[in-house]
């Protein structure tokens, strides 16, 4: 895997949803990924920090981006079509989805875990990647690179005491993004990506690492150069659908 550079209009006309935009990873991204011409679909509940992001993107790129205000926690059928109505509408296709909101609520032994938390992780973290997937895959069919991003986590891989319903939603989207993979590839230009940003700086990563120093970790800009690389056409041959950051790159 190579990381190039990128022109400002390497995104130019592309049109790109990403969940949880209002802050950490997902604010990051929706603000690198316009600084490149891309119109970013920003979905979060806080529609209060999304005005403040939609401000600072026309401030300074050309493009055209939107506001959808979404609780995934009660994200259902008719909510996900409607996104996609609202998107068709707007722009005619979608060229990316960025599937990156998740909320981690608390850390806890499994025998401690009370169901309405387990139920609003999986909601948010899993269920609403499901839906956003399903009733967007044909805006994306319309598009001639096509790509579905998924966040993941090293608990994906192997379940840790007290992640809970956290790394079960993990593992449960790295199945989903395998499954969307085996069923796109060969009857399309779909690549489906599950990507692993490591240790980065967010109020989630604070939560579950209180005791580290915030400031001997990565910045969540210094993971656009691996969106880019995603939806690029050099990503297009990449047999792999699980990327991981690697500092050395």
């Amino acid at each position: 895997m190579q990381l190039s550079n990128y022109k400002k209009d390497f995104l130019k006309d592309k049109n790109i949803l990403v969940t949880g935009a209002s802050r950490g990873i997902g604010k990051a991204i929706a603000i690198g990924l316009s600084d490149y011409g891309a119109n970013i679909i920003m979905l979060a509940k806080n529609e209060n920090q999304l005005d403040q992001i939609y401000d600072e993107i026309k401030s300074n790129s050309e493009t055209n981006p939107l506001i959808v205000g979404c609780d995934l926690n009660t994200l259902d059928e008719n909510k996900a079509q409607e996104i996609a109505n609202v998107i068709s509408r707007d722009y005619g296709h979608l060229d990316a989805l960025i599937n990156n909101a998740a909320i981690l609520e608390r850390m806890s032994s499994i025998e401690d875990y009370d169901l309405q938390t387990w139920e609003k992780v999986l909601k948010t973290n899993l269920t609403s990647g499901f839906l956003l997937s399903k009733y967007t895959i044909p805006l994306m069919q319309l598009s001639s690179m096509p790509r579905i991003i998924f966040t993941s986590s090293s608990v994906a891989k192997k379940g840790k005491a007290y992640w809970g319903a956290y790394s079960v939603s993990k593992a449960g989207i790295k199945v989903l993004a395998e499954i969307l993979n085996d069923e796109l590839e060969s009857i399309s230009n779909f690549k489906i990506f599950n990507f692993d940003p490591k240790a980065t700086q967010t109020d989630m990563r604070s939560i579950a690492y209180p005791a580290e120093d915030p400031a001997s970790i990565k910045k969540p800009n210094k993971l656009i150069k691996y969106y880019l690389w995603m939806l690029s056409h050099e990503s297009s041959s990449f047999k792999n659908s699980h990327i991981e950051f690697e500092d050395e790159i």
